[in-house]
């Protein structure tokens, strides 16, 4: 199975969450009935809970995980202080073999990119990332755009051929 680092990058690049929100996590944050991942508050950069769809596909790969890390408590199997998990994401690119510099932060840049290439509404990608929403919209607007989310995931994971990723690294099976 995948270690803490690899478990880190990949559930950043599929929800494009920010490391804090992925470190910090615990299980009970992940709710797979109503396929809904609620980062509270307190580890959101914004102060403000964000709620993101958990696509159908990557539910076998969370439970998975679960099975190794539930008696942590820790979706990641505990908490290593965010300067160690900012120094791997500054080297990860090196891990990986690839030629140029990249940092764990630009896996949401990418995905924010990519998303919105893929033609999915700037307001839902926002919602996505869990940026703060300002002006009036911030303020009147209360809506988690909930299916829309789920349709801008499946967009994203199928463009990322997720599902085949996991299939073929022996991650899930059919």
């Amino acid at each position: 199975m995948m270690d803490y680092y690899q478990r880190l990058a990949l559930l950043l690049t599929i929800f494009g969450a920010r490391t804090q929100e992925v470190r910090l996590s615990t299980w009970d944050e992940w709710d797979f009935t109503s396929r809904r991942w609620t980062v509270p508050k307190q580890n959101s950069k914004t102060g403000e809970i964000i709620v993101r769809p958990i696509p159908q596909d990557v539910i076998p790969y969370l439970q998975t995980i679960k099975q190794e890390t539930e008696k942590t408590g820790y979706v990641l199997g505990g908490i290593k202080a965010s300067s160690s998990v900012s120094n791997r994401g500054r080297s990860f690119w090196k891990t990986l073999g690839h030629q140029s510099l990249w940092t764990f932060h630009d896996l949401r840049r990418t995905m924010a990119t990519r998303m919105n290439d893929l033609r999915v509404p700037p307001h839902v990608v926002d919602h996505l990332l869990g940026h703060a929403i300002g002006g009036v919209s911030g303020v009147y607007n209360r809506s988690q755009y909930i299916p829309e989310k789920e349709e801008a995931l499946e967009k994203w994971l199928d463009y990322l051929k997720i599902r085949e990723f996991l299939l073929s690294d022996g991650i899930i099976s059919d």
